[in-house]
């Protein structure tokens, strides 16, 4: 009887991430990059895949390593009185902070707030959607290796 339950628990700690429930964020699943980068040219960025949220890059002299990612699932979500959601990343809430904001459908707000030696940084940077279509060759191949349901062309 032991075995069946080991080997459920196993199934269900693997599972994939995808089976994660989706949080409520007032931003689109998708590409976010900096509002003054373009679509076609971006090798860094953010990814919203409706659970995840992370940094999604390429590395070294002119980008031509990788691309990397670190995601995290995102825990829970706040509204703020302020406009912005907070989003906890993982189980546990830290010092530093992510906030988001929508301002139209394809551009938002991100505030992150890092712990510093003069007390929490706080910097806010603007950020637009990219669709799968309008990406560079290499965020396609990113997306479709670290968040493969966001490789849609509509």
């Amino acid at each position: 009887m032991r075995g069946w339950i080991l080997a459920l628990a196993a199934i269900a700690v693997s599972a994939p991430v995808a089976a994660q429930n989706p949080v409520s964020l007032p931003i689109a699943p998708g590409l976010w990059i900096n509002g003054t980068d373009k679509c076609a040219t971006a090798t860094n960025g953010y990814i919203f895949d409706g659970a995840r949220w992370g940094a999604v890059y390429y590395y070294g002299p002119n980008a031509s390593m990788g691309p990397a990612a670190d995601l995290e699932v995102i825990g829970r979500t706040t509204v703020r009185k302020d406009g912005f959601t907070n989003m906890q990343l993982g189980p546990t809430e830290g010092a530093g902070y992510f906030h988001v904001k929508s301002l139209a459908p394809d551009r938002m707000t991100l505030r992150t707030g890092a712990p510093g030696p003069e007390g929490i940084q706080v910097m806010d940077d603007t950020l637009i959607r990219c669709s799968f279509t309008a990406m560079s060759p290499k965020m396609k191949v990113a997306i479709r290796k670290f968040a493969p349901a966001l490789a849609v062309v509509k």
